[in-house]
């Protein structure tokens, strides 16, 4: 019986590292161009709940272009306004919230028929996704997306609009998000509930971290929220206790992995890895 437990959390794991993986691959590019996104968690939210009230199949493509077009609004404000990244990341989350949870009131509790490809397979595709990220990181725009994080003035000197490309990293960051949102309703819990698709964008903002800002690390990386999510299932199932005490599981050990990372990172050369100007807006008035 415990074998059989320990593969059905196995399973299970692989297929919820799925949205996972896609939501961080989004928190990495934005993170590398230097801007810490906490209203993710609004932007998948949103989107779940767009891919919820629309349906499959179009509902995939309406959640990705809402979804992107949210978070590229973050990206203005927090960039060309110049406005907090901090509070306006919480301020995100609550609007995704609240708009979500309206524009999918209709359909709160509808089954949704899921297609055959959904389990190991997915994470399979995401896992190509996180590989075309690295090159991606690479190319040309990619390395002017990590230089706008680690050095925007001199990349600004370099006749490189640093907005613009802080503006693509949104939209790059956008795209996997949104996705990651139609995936959880229309792929992995096949129905819509207010509260199934809350804190993943938050745990994505923490996996990209502990992945070291590395789309090929992020696979692995997203593994370890996805294990916890599984194991609180399995847990609530056995466990007399509150299912909310459970639902903190994967944010605990998460924020433990990235505090033994960080811990590792201070002993190591690893540190230079973080974007020097994560969290803060460049102001082209003020480059020194």
């Amino acid at each position: 019986m415990a074998v059989d437990q320990v593969a059905s959390i196995t399973l299970e794991a692989l297929r919820s590292a799925a949205p996972m993986l896609l939501a961080t691959l989004g928190a990495v590019v934005g993170q590398r161009a230097g801007v810490l996104n906490l209203g993710l968690e609004g932007v998948v939210y949103l989107s779940a709940a767009v891919a919820a009230a629309v349906g499959p199949p179009w509902g995939f493509v309406a959640a990705v272009i809402i979804g992107t077009l949210y978070n590229l609004l973050y990206y203005v404000l927090s960039n060309d306004f110049a406005l907090n990244q901090i509070l306006l990341g919480f301020a995100f989350t609550m609007v995704g919230y609240g708009v979500g949870s309206q524009v999918a009131r209709g359909v709160v509790g509808r089954p949704i028929e899921k297609p055959v490809v959904y389990g190991v397979e997915a994470f399979a595709v995401a896992v190509v996704a996180a590989v075309a990220v690295y090159f991606f990181l690479r190319s040309r725009v990619g390395l002017a997306i990590k230089a706008s994080g680690d050095d925007p003035a001199s990349l600004d000197l370099m006749g490189v609009d640093v907005y613009n490309i802080r503006r693509v990293a949104g939209l790059v960051e956008g795209v996997f998000a949104s996705a990651a949102g139609a995936y959880l309703v229309l792929l992995y819990y096949g129905s819509w509930s207010e509260q199934l698709v809350m804190g993943w964008g938050s745990l994505a903002v923490i996996t990209a971290m502990i992945s070291l800002w590395s789309p090929l690390l992020a696979i692995a990386a997203s593994l370890v929220p996805s294990f916890f999510i599984s194991l609180a299932y399995v847990l609530q199932r056995l466990l007399q206790v509150s299912p909310h005490l459970l639902n903190v599981v994967p944010y605990v050990a998460s924020i433990a992995v990235l505090a033994a990372v960080q811990v590792a990172m201070r002993k190591t050369r690893l540190k230079a890895l973080a974007p020097r100007w994560l969290a803060r807006p460049y102001i082209r008035e003020e480059r020194t």
